[in-house]
């Protein structure tokens, strides 16, 4: 397969997956070997120094430049001798793995607890507010072509359009976003929660929309989407529990009703879900954030004390 229809995101998914499965014993020489002949040379070939790679992918860059030497990439042969001495550098890897996969999850935790507190402030503040929450991602047809660059470059601007409070993003109270790759919608994407002044904004789904022509023009026509706040979605969500109770989560959400509040905070922390592991970020830029919400306690609050330098 040829670098060309691998996109950079599903080549780092699958030589970190590799790497994983490896490391637990769940593949066969066979399968290693084919694995390698489709996806050592495009990866090698697209490799940048400049990038972060997840510790999988590191342990995999160095496995192989042990084993490879000086021979160019396109001459290099999986034989079982070169697995097995792959297999055997990897496994000194294991420990690196295990500390950055802690990590990560230590930093979700975190994550999770600072977006409720901020939410539930929100929630707390105001006597209505209306919550969107889309997924922003690629189209199937274009997703081959974007890279981490370009995804960070996007996600500059969109969060450039949020702070400006204008169209589909005036009287916005709260935000938070979060950057994942793979998992259900594949390659690079964003999960976005909105969170409006619902006394001065109504009508999610058609909200949703319009942040979605923002972001497809951001991307000049490679971005897609998903409406959380659809019709579709929410009778999903409105299935009643063995409690009576349904899972709603979006739209508009009163302070004085508390299954809207729970179901809102529910809904909110998926996007620091501790069981997505497998789309956390596996190439990223220096000092590229994953995650951020807005700030509560700001000056343009109105309802708060006077902030005091």
């Amino acid at each position: 397969m040829s670098k060309s229809i691998i996109s950079q995101s599903s080549l780092t998914n699958h030589i970190d997956k590799l790497v994983r499965d490896i490391l637990s014993s769940s593949v066969t020489f066979d399968d290693i070997g084919s694995r390698l002949n489709e996806l050592y040379l495009p990866f090698i070939e697209s490799c940048d120094d400049y990038l972060c790679y997840s510790k999988p992918i590191q342990a995999f860059v160095s496995g192989t430049k042990g084993i490879v030497g000086d021979s160019y990439p396109c001459n290099v042969i999986w034989s079982q001798d070169n697995i097995q001495r792959l297999i055997d550098s990897i496994s000194c890897y294991r420990q690196d793995v295990i500390d950055e996969d802690n990590a990560w999850q230590y930093q979700e935790k975190q994550n999770r607890n600072a977006l409720e507190s901020y939410f539930r402030c929100l929630l707390n503040h105001y006597s209505k507010l209306l919550v969107v929450r889309v997924d922003l991602m690629y189209t199937q047809e274009h997703r081959e072509l974007v890279t981490i660059h370009m995804f960070n470059n996007h996600m500059k601007k969109l969060r450039e359009l949020i702070s400006n409070g204008k169209s589909c993003f005036k009287h916005l109270q709260g935000y938070a976003w979060a950057l994942e790759q793979g998992g259900k919608w594949g390659g690079f994407h964003c999960h976005l929660l909105l969170i409006y002044d619902g006394a001065r904004r109504e009508g999610d789904c058609a909200l949703a929309i319009e942040i979605s022509k923002k972001w497809k023009a951001i991307t000049e026509g490679l971005g897609t989407y998903y409406n959380c706040n659809s019709n579709k979605h929410k009778k999903k969500h409105q299935v009643k529990d063995e409690f009576g109770n349904d899972r709603l989560g979006v739209g508009m959400i009163h302070r004085n009703n508390l299954r809207q509040i729970e179901n809102t905070v529910y809904s909110a922390l998926y996007l620091t879900k501790l069981d997505k592991k497998d789309q956390q970020l596996k190439v990223w830029l220096p000092n590229m954030r994953t995650f951020g919400h807005g700030t509560y306690r700001t000056k343009k609050r109105r309802g708060l004390p006077p902030i005091t330098n």
